[in-house]
């Protein structure tokens, strides 16, 4: 069975719906993610913060055998 790689992906929430607003890319693991967070409360961002796991896979069989 395929194991998809996952990425990180920091991100920006509304704060009424929770809709993501802003995406800051995705790294290789939680802690390079982290940082964006660390970067963007240094900048004086007050909005709510998450980490969206994205898996990556590498064609779209491979995500229709996962589903």
């Amino acid at each position: 069975m395929f194991v998809p790689q996952t990425l990180y992906e920091p991100v920006l929430l509304d704060d009424n719906d929770e809709c993501i607003v802003h995406q800051g890319d995705a790294f290789p693991t939680e802690s390079e993610a982290q940082k964006v967070h660390e970067t963007w409360r240094a900048e004086g961002r007050t909005e709510r913060m998450a980490i969206n796991l994205v898996p990556l896979y590498d064609s779209a069989e491979q995500w229709q055998a996962d589903r």
